[in-house]
């Protein structure tokens, strides 16, 4: 028998009434780079991608852009000292289950900690205002630039 936590949720509304997914057939199509851009800027919680002794390690991040820069606020730790002048990946998503619509963005770029970096580069990142949802220390800033972008658009088939 599952632990308690472990059991299915049960639904308030009979299952006839429950929303279900769209038929499985959706199109895939390309994001420009701008577009791809004012996305993440919709967005606070994306994933970093980082590598740690060679395995990749992803952690929900809460962000904010300044301009095509992503700034992360992040406590000491693994993300801070394996992410801090290296490539790093990361992603923002917004799809909806129930449809199967919605599109992904992928950055790779070069992450720094800018936290104590006085150009105005880092004073924008800084200034960003990533504000993390969980509480504790999170007085560094990592910023992700030299960016490639790339995004895809989920969506129900054109009529033909």
């Amino acid at each position: 028998m599952a632990p308690p936590d472990h059991e299915p949720s049960q639904s308030t509304q009979p299952e006839s009434e429950q929303p279900q997914p769209s038929a499985p057939g959706q199109e895939l199509s390309e994001i420009g780079e701008d577009e791809c851009f004012s996305l993440l800027g919709r967005q606070s919680l994306g994933r970093l991608a980082i590598v740690r002794n060679g395995r990749p390690e992803i952690f929900p991040v809460n962000y904010a852009m300044d301009g095509r820069t992503i700034a992360i606020r992040t406590g000491s730790g693994v993300k801070l000292n394996y992410a801090s002048l290296a490539h790093v990946a990361f992603e923002v998503e917004e799809i909806d289950p129930i449809t199967r619509e919605g599109w992904v963005v992928e950055v790779r770029g070069f992450a720094e900690e800018v936290t104590d970096a006085g150009d105005p580069w880092s004073e924008g990142a800084r200034d960003a205002d990533a504000t993390p949802w969980v509480a504790g220390q999170h007085d560094h800033c990592l910023a992700i630039s030299h960016s490639q972008v790339s995004g895809r658009r989920i969506s129900r088939p054109t009529a033909q």
